[in-house]
């Protein structure tokens, strides 16, 4: 899989990572084992979310006999409890956007109505497409599905009894919601971001607790559906993976909406649970009183590790829970290996595919290569949306690079202002020195889909000067891209 770089070009595998400088990622087994080739005929899955689809996938390509055990549907949390059902929900929200902003274009409609009922079908229905593509590609492939919980004895995965051998297994146990102490998590109007997908009517207020990506995606949700929507983080401010400026910046659209953002504060008690329909009711640490229809807890994830044999089959797990992996993303365990969630890092499922694959191919002795973490986009679906990827400016210049960046705001866009969607900009970050990319940070219209340009570019190690030289379609949104490299080398005709 992997291809060689340009002549001139350095490899991808870079030394700049400032993350790496600073010795800042995540915790891994120091041991090294040299690259171990082998070809496993009989490899066991435990854990069907997008890394072990994927790794299961691969190694029944790689001519390997594959189990993969799940317990509930494959898939995972993104496809039927995160990424895919929230994107559904999300798509209506934006459709509802536009149709109360018609009058702008010269189209007159009635104010729309939200039918909640209809919207939640729909979110299951494309779930479960998804799901069936997931469930026919592992009949394609002759992966073997068992259903159930599986735990580690031995070199054996063992599900209700019955032991599957390995030759190698691949640990994808992802994570789950965590949970808050001393909260009845299991009361109706106490919600996980699971139990959000499973509401059957549209809450009046929603109280969100914590204001990480996903707090703040369904923040954008349900206010763009009606609902009441407060915020609560503990943190300084909302989004603490984004530089500061780009945190500020966002918050003022979410506060546009109605979105009441309390920072620095913790729950104290709940006061209330509520019950035959009044609110429930929480006090925070500084004495204020909230009511709300639902409580979401949106703390974070917990890795699924313990109690299925991971420890006693000698994988190390560290006191977060996280599997702890070599760059080859094997375990204290030879014949173990671990991708995904539960390894800790970005919880991103197309970071847990790109493990899923590389961990098969590492384990047949198939191309055999450390993984790279270097550049890996992360997304934010809220309105506007917010895409990332490498060192925002805050972070290069903590790892130590002197910094050059260049900002393009989305309302010099033509394309922009046509589809009604002015706000948001893009800021690339080179090194000074070497003018190669660092990352970059994109609010607005499509940042999800043009984050993916910077992406190849870092990957190829191009300067800010080369990608400022690509021409760029218009118009556009993605000129926005060329705009911002060729302001940072202060040679845009309009912005310089």
């Amino acid at each position: 899989m992997r291809r060689p770089t340009r002549p001139g070009k350095p490899e991808r595998r870079l030394s700049w990572c400032a993350r790496c400088r600073a010795g800042t990622h995540r915790p891994r087994s120091a041991r090294s084992r040299g690259d171990i080739k082998r070809v496993a005929r009989r490899v066991v899955v435990l854990g069907g979310g997008p890394a072990g689809d994927v790794a299961a996938l691969r190694a029944a390509q790689l001519g390997a006999e594959v189990t993969l055990v799940e317990r509930a549907h494959l898939g995972g949390t993104c496809l039927n409890w995160g990424c895919i059902p929230t994107k559904s929900l999300l798509a209506g929200a934006d459709l509802l956007r536009k149709m109360r902003h018609a009058a702008d274009f010269g189209i007159d409609i009635p104010e729309p109505k939200i039918d909640f009922t209809r919207m939640m079908a729909r979110k299951e229905e494309i779930v479960v497409k998804q799901r069936n593509g997931v469930e026919a590609a592992c009949k394609r492939k002759h992966v073997t599905v068992v259903r159930g919980e599986g735990t580690i004895e031995g070199d054996a995965v063992v599900v209700a009894g019955a032991r599957h051998e390995f030759d190698v297994c691949i640990a994808a146990v992802g994570t789950e919601p965590s949970a808050l102490p001393g909260i009845d998590m299991t009361h109706p109007n106490v919600l996980t971001s699971n139990g959000v997908l499973r509401l059957a009517a549209l809450p009046r207020d929603m109280l969100i607790l914590g204001g990480g990506v996903i707090g703040c995606e369904y923040a954008s949700l349900f206010a763009a559906l009606g609902t009441k929507v407060t915020i609560v983080e503990v943190l300084p401010r909302i989004l603490a993976p984004l530089d500061q400026r780009a945190a500020d910046y966002f918050q003022q659209f979410l506060r546009k909406d109605g979105v009441e953002i309390m920072t620095t504060r913790r729950l104290d008690a709940i006061l209330d649970y509520g019950k035959d329909g009044a609110p429930l009711r929480a006090r925070l640490d500084d004495g204020t009183t909230l009511a709300a229809d639902k409580l979401l807890i949106s703390i974070g994830r917990t890795p699924q590790t313990r109690g299925i044999g991971l420890e006693q089959a000698g994988a190390e797990i560290d006191e977060r829970g996280n599997i702890i992996v070599d760059d080859h993303l094997r375990t204290g365990n030879p014949k173990m290996y671990a991708v995904g969630d539960c390894i800790g890092g970005l919880q991103l499922a197309h970071k847990a595919s790109a493990e899923g694959g590389r961990a098969a191919e590492n384990a047949l002795g198939h191309d055999v290569a450390p993984m790279d973490w270097t550049v890996v986009p992360s997304c934010i679906y809220t309105h506007p949306e917010i895409a990332m990827v490498g060192l925002n400016a805050d972070a290069a210049k903590t790892g130590g690079f002197e910094v050059r960046a260049g900002q393009a705001r989305f309302l010099g866009s033509g394309k922009a202002l046509a589809e009604g969607e002015p706000d948001g900009y893009a800021n690339i970050v080179a090194d000074a020195k070497t003018d190669r990319i660092l990352g970059a940070t994109i609010i607005g219209i499509h940042a999800v889909e043009m984050i993916h340009e910077i992406a190849v570019a870092m990957s190829d190690g191009l300067t800010m000067d080369e990608l400022g030289s690509i021409i760029h379609a218009h118009p556009t949104v993605s000129e926005m891209v060329m705009d911002a490299a060729q302001q940072g080398e202060r040679v845009a005709p309009y912005l310089s």
